[in-house]
């Protein structure tokens, strides 16, 4: 038969030995949480990286939609150029001919002058 004393010794190294596996528990829980805080923070990150890479995706397609754009009315603006650059040609040209009928009208009209002083 085991006697007291060695139910107590018994039992006080079941109570050192649960205390250590508490204190283990405790340590490794608290390395437990603190990997999970990291975890949890690493995850966040990588969250915020792919919304910052969705953001960018969009910008670079709205920038490339608004470049389009641009284009389009650079074209649109060029072909107008052109267009009122030949309207001005023609202008000039009308304002010439203009210039010539009446340099030719003068011209009639002063030789008609002269005809009626030498007559």
């Amino acid at each position: 038969m085991t006697s007291v004393e060695d139910i107590k010794r018994e039992l006080e190294y079941v109570k050192t030995q649960y205390g250590r596996c508490v204190g283990e528990l405790k340590e490794k829980g608290e390395k437990l949480e603190k990997l999970m805080g990291e975890k949890e923070e690493e995850f966040e990150k990588e969250d915020e990286l792919r919304e910052l890479k969705k953001n960018l995706r969009q910008e670079k397609y709205k920038n490339e939609n608004e470049k389009h754009w641009w284009i389009e009315d650079i074209k649109a603006l060029e072909k107008q150029k052109e267009k009122l650059e030949k309207q001005k040609e023609k202008q000039k040209e009308k304002l010439e001919e203009e210039v010539k009928e009446l340099k030719t009208s003068k011209d009639r009209w002063e030789l008609q002058m002269q005809k009626l002083q030498n007559t």
